[in-house]
């Protein structure tokens, strides 16, 4: 058998196509690989993301909850302390009214045991 020119060459065509074609193979396997590795990466930084906001959502939730509960308690001491003063000056008011009453029922008596004598 005998090699002509034209037949070498595609010996060494097809030999060097395998070789690039194996190459081909391998850096595809390393992109996909290297990707692989990426998506990996992005998923965990993506979990520890939505990890540090809940933690964040769940830490202001509980300052407002916490500000609230003051703020309410504030103003029911307030509202006590103001009920209560009302209260006593109301009381004050009814205390001052009885006794005015009763003088003036005591003046208007000692008239009309006056106007009878």
């Amino acid at each position: 058998m005998k090699l002509t020119p034209s037949m070498v060459l595609c010996l060494l065509l097809t030999i060097g196509s395998i070789g690039f074609a194996q190459d081909l193979a391998t850096d595809i396997g390393k992109g996909a690989k290297d990707v692989g590795k990426a998506a990996k990466t992005v998923g965990g930084d993506t979990a520890r993301g939505a990890e540090d906001v809940a933690k964040d959502a769940a830490h202001a939730t509980d300052k407002a909850t916490k500000a609230m509960a003051r703020s309410t308690k504030k103003v029911a001491e307030k509202t006590v302390r103001h009920t209560e003063r009302a209260g006593k000056k109301s009381g004050e008011a009814v205390g001052k009214g009885v006794k005015d009453t009763g003088k003036g029922v005591d003046k208007g008596a000692k008239e009309t045991v006056d106007a009878l004598k």
